[in-house]
């Protein structure tokens, strides 16, 4: 997220200075349109092609100001999560005291040199379980080419070892920016290393990332589906799926779907996508390749209720092409009943790590099932 600029009690911007820092994303169309209402300015729409250069015009309060800076310090970004199976040593602890901390410097200064860590990467365990450790960190990102309200950001990460149970664990990585998670990367390689050293994983052990190459196009519905419409779960139950993201195969296609020929990428919005024919039909699959889909979930959680939006994919599929990762992120999240902005944070944080799950127990089945197969 953006931190705020270290003089920012000692400004009051206006003009062009007003109009880059209210077009941020962390500042909503509605809360703009506030301040204008209060003022007796009425626009046309609420949307910021309206009211920004209305706003601009203006030569704010503090008080009016202090409003637009609350709403840019209180927004966070969406953590995204990556996370990777692994298989420890029999009877393995992953809490080995000597690997709690993680030298980081050299590391950042040659691969980030434009970031800094706010404190020591540490783990430690999770509810006092020795078999789940957790360490949080943020990078603070300096760039002086950018605007003096974009100048600084930071970026939160999380990551976890865990061993569920029989030597069957997961790592899973939670990030907010490309930075983090080349570090988060780098710690995990890192520690695997040292675990292997000290033979809580076996020499030959990998982590088994989910890889877009790893499907073939009928694979890669099926995978998606089981984690939407045919996701087993006591918390949540899959609403609609509202989001997805094609592309047709280079080659002759059915008639049915002669149209996409001359489309190189087809993004979908609406409800219900899932009762399209060409999605719906097991025949087009092959045909088409899904790498993105956005599903909104009823959830009844620890006694907390309401409804959110998650991403499942592969986000670096355009660039990265067969080997993009899965991840998923939880875009938006509606609680019932109304939670302060702590509460809402560790909420959709539990949400994201009990999806997660669902995800691994999707995926291991689906292995198992295509073992079988071959």
């Amino acid at each position: 997220m953006n931190a705020e600029h270290k003089d920012i009690q000692k400004i009051l911007p206006y003009g062009e200075q007003l109009r880059g820092f209210s077009n941020q994303k962390y500042i909503t169309p509605a809360e703009l349109n506030r301040i204008l209402r209060e003022r007796g300015i009425f626009a046309l729409s609420s949307d910021k092609d309206y009211t920004v250069p209305l706003l601009q015009t203006l030569l704010l309060s503090p008080k009016e100001f202090d409003k637009i800076r609350e709403a840019f310090s209180t927004r966070e970004d969406n953590k995204k999560v990556n996370s990777s199976d692994i298989n420890w040593a029999n009877n393995a602890q992953i809490l080995v005291p000597d690997l709690l901390t993680v030298n980081v410097d050299d590391f950042i200064k040659q691969k980030l040199p434009t970031c800094k860590l706010e404190q020591p990467i540490r783990f430690a365990p999770v509810t006092n379980n020795p078999n789940h450790l957790q360490a949080e960190f943020s990078l603070k990102r300096n760039d002086i080419n950018k605007s003096w309200y974009e100048q600084t950001n930071i970026f939160d990460s999380t990551i976890e070892f865990i061993n569920d149970s029989n030597g069957k664990g997961r790592v899973i990585i939670s990030h907010t920016a490309p930075e983090t998670k080349e570090l988060a990367e780098f710690v995990v390689r890192k520690q695997v290393e040292e675990y292997k050293k000290k033979g809580v994983i076996a020499p030959k052990e990998e982590l088994r990332k989910i890889i877009f190459k790893d499907f073939s196009n009928e694979e890669r519905f099926v995978f998606f589906f089981r984690l939407t419409n045919h996701l087993q779960s006591e918390y949540f139950e899959c609403q609609d799926i509202k989001d997805i993201s094609i592309k047709p195969e280079e080659t002759v296609l059915p008639d049915e779907i002669k149209w996409m020929e001359e489309l190189n990428k087809i993004l979908l919005s609406g409800k219900s996508l899932d009762k399209k024919d060409f999605i719906k039909e097991n025949k087009f699959h092959k045909h088409l390749i899904l790498w993105s889909i956005d599903s909104t979930f009823s959830y009844n959680f620890k006694g907390q209720s309401g409804v959110f939006t998650v991403n499942f994919g592969f986000p670096d599929y355009t660039s990265k092409k067969e080997n993009a990762e899965f991840e998923l992120n939880i875009s938006t999240i509606l609680p019932s009943k109304s939670l302060d902005a702590r509460l809402k944070r560790l909420l959709k944080s539990q949400l994201l790590s009990e999806m997660d799950k669902q995800k691994s127990i999707v995926y291991n089945n689906f292995l198992e099932y295509k073992n079988k197969d071959n």
